[in-house]
């Protein structure tokens, strides 16, 4: 349900109720959203900070909510709605190989989302177990919603997830796009070192 904020304006003891599955992840991107679109924030950190002293076990940590807020935050200072950008998605480098085989290396599956759209996939053909950059050309006209899902695929373990990375044209401003490892969903955890400290990667567009 929606509840208009003059309705619940009209009376302190008018409340409205947010829920998702475990009521903390994506109520908490919700909630936060309007705390800055209604002016009750003027940052993203003041909205993430607030949910969390009143929500108990409230959490808001992932790197692409992080992002998405920003652009709210953008967004609502600036006084202007985001357009789909057109842009020409020419090539994705990662900085070193991820250990996720058996070996220590990856082999890179990964597809490209368009507001919610499967849009492009590329498999690689071979394994990578190295420190130097690893990038993969491409041409590719993306707008709006972007999602890059990469896996490493292997005939003993299977295809695993190996990081996902969320953003939005209209707020991509030069021809390289650099995520850092604490930018990238997946990587920012590190929960089994999988990815090095310098883990990052990097789009060009034009």
């Amino acid at each position: 349900a929606v509840v208009s904020t003059q309705s619940t304006g009209e009376d302190e003891t008018n409340v409205v109720l947010v829920h998702c599955q475990t009521g903390t992840v994506r109520s908490g991107l919700f909630v936060a959203s309007y705390l800055i679109h209604s002016r009750v924030c003027w940052t993203s950190e003041q909205a993430i900070k607030l949910f969390k002293t009143k929500r108990e076990n409230g959490t808001i940590s992932a790197p692409c909510h992080k992002r998405y807020l920003k652009y709210i935050e953008t967004s609502v200072l600036a006084g202007e709605h985001p357009e789909d950008i057109s842009l020409l998605f020419s090539c994705i480098t990662l900085s070193n190989s991820p250990a996720f085989n058996e070996d220590g290396s990856c082999k890179p599956y990964f597809v490209v989302f368009q507001n919610g759209e499967e849009v492009y996939e590329f498999e690689s053909t071979e394994s990578y177990k190295t420190e130097e950059p690893i990038s993969f050309p491409m041409s590719l006209q993306i707008s709006g919603d972007i999602k890059i899902q990469f896996y490493s695929v292997s005939d003993i373990l299977g295809t695993q997830d190996m990081f996902t990375i969320h953003f939005h044209t209209f707020y991509i401003n030069s021809s390289n796009v650099r995520f850092s490892r604490e930018m990238i969903d997946g990587a920012h955890l590190n929960t089994f070192k999988q990815f090095t400290d310098s883990f990052s990667v990097s789009l060009e567009v034009k």
